[in-house]
């Protein structure tokens, strides 16, 4: 899956609803994306989180 900065995504680790801000350097091979929390007490929080372990969907 392409990710394209400005669209939301979920983060499956926590079920979050991030927002891609914009591609960070790779780590240990990863490709890695930093990501703006969207709701809750913490919304507005930054993180990188690796780009497979954001989808569009939570099943």
């Amino acid at each position: 899956m392409t990710i394209e900065a400005g669209k939301t995504y979920f983060f499956t680790k926590s079920g979050n609803e991030v927002r891609a801000i914009a591609p960070t350097t790779p780590y240990r091979g990863q490709a890695m994306w930093e990501v703006e929390r969207t709701d809750g007490a913490s919304a507005g929080k930054r993180m990188d989180v690796p780009a497979r372990a954001l989808v569009t969907q939570l099943n």
